[in-house]
């Protein structure tokens, strides 16, 4: 008898000594996974977000890169006391919409969503055989598996090349393995939690200037129907939404349409007010805007620099004030009385972010001023 109890616990000591290995190792494998990434504005915006507190966020944009041009966030805090945050990539495809929603909800629980749209009018062709702007979204998520559903459905079977290579999409360690020399580097330690607060709140700023001609905007274009992709993807998020609860805005920023883009928009604006939410397309308010395309835009109508995201964002700014109920964080005052811990450290956060934009935007603006009248105009690399 006492063999056989000598021999249970002998076999419990060792599948617990087996359990503590495998955990230790996949805590190894996913610390070194966020460490290894590589290093840029996508990877410092999802940490930034991770890492704000829980349930502090009235807002959270989701879209791609003119979501985090178009838009200064610290700004946005500082003159209306809104926060909101950008889970923003580089030409992000839709299909990644419905997931940072639910990547969003973990920590969040905002009372609107802002979905920047103009990857939407676009065709799947081309975004999905690029690898590129997929991992601009799967590998910037932390491990879960709300991540792996987002590379189940990111990675898809009809594009060869993709698939080929579909566990290093699961294990990005493998993709990256031969960052090990950038370990030398801090900032590379800071991240093995894969939470650091963004100075800039995921906006990101540019003195760069590219001219181009103010579009003419068809007042009332007759809809067209999306890509199909795009269109199941946009149903997709509506249903995504409706699960939270929240308010919603889609929304289009500035910038020089390409042929047949105005028809896609009237009709995610038909389906999207149908689904009773929002739709905002700024191409109809140059005006109100004072937007200028000789001047205000980085590089040639489609993003905006430092001088056209303050425009972009006072006028945002105005239209959240009057459209929602969103709370003034400002007028919590500086004494933090009545404030949590956590509201108090995201404040002060927020704060810096928002001296920070101010001197950061005084500093591009004379650049910009510059670079206008000597015609010192962006240049593609």
């Amino acid at each position: 008898m006492n063999e056989q109890k000598t021999k249970t616990k002998n076999r419990i000591i060792m599948i617990a000594r087996v359990l503590v290995f495998v955990l230790l190792f996949l805590f190894l494998l996913r610390t070194l996974s966020y460490m290894v990434r590589g290093s840029g504005d996508t990877k410092n915006r999802f940490m930034g977000f991770y890492a704000e507190p829980k349930d502090t966020l009235d807002i959270v944009m989701i879209g791609s890169s003119p979501t985090y041009s178009c838009c200064s966030m610290p700004e946005l805090y500082g003159e209306y006391g809104i926060k909101a945050y950008p889970l923003a990539s580089n030409v992000q495809r839709p299909i990644s919409g419905q997931f940072l929603v639910k990547e969003a909800e973990k920590t969040q629980s905002p009372k609107l969503y802002m979905f920047e749209m103009r990857m939407y009018v676009g065709l799947e062709v081309g975004l999905g055989g690029n690898m590129v702007y997929t991992r601009e979204v799967t590998d910037n998520m932390m491990y879960s598996m709300n991540r792996i559903d987002a590379i189940n459905a990111m990675v898809t079977t009809h594009i060869t090349e993709e698939d080929t290579d579909r566990y290093t999409y699961y294990f990005d360690i493998f993709k990256y393995h031969s960052n090990w020399p950038s370990l030398i580097h801090p900032d590379q330690w800071a991240s093995w939690r894969y939470t650091k607060l963004d100075p800039n709140k995921g906006y990101k700023i540019t003195d760069k200037v590219g001219p181009v001609d103010m579009p003419v905007v068809s007042e009332d274009p007759e809809p067209v129907e999306l890509d199909p992709y795009q269109e199941e993807a946009l149903n997709d998020l509506l249903a995504a939404v409706k699960e939270t609860g929240a308010q919603a805005l889609f929304y289009v920023s500035p910038y020089k349409l390409a042929d047949g883009d105005a028809q896609k928009y009237a009709h995610i604006k038909e389906v999207v007010e149908a689904a009773g939410y929002d739709f905002l397309d700024m191409n109809h308010y140059y005006e109100e805007l004072d937007i200028d395309f000789s001047g205000d835009f980085s590089d040639y109508g489609i993003h905006t620099n430092a001088v056209g995201a303050k425009k972009c964002t006072m006028f945002l700014g105005e239209y959240l004030r009057d459209n929602y109920d969103l709370p003034d964080h400002r007028a919590a005052g500086t004494d933090g009385a009545g404030q949590s811990a956590a509201e108090r450290k995201s404040n002060e956060s927020w704060d810096t972010a928002y001296e920070k934009w101010l001197g950061d935007y005084d500093a591009a603006v004379p650049v910009i001023d510059r670079r206008i009248e000597e015609k010192d105009f962006f240049v593609a690399e």
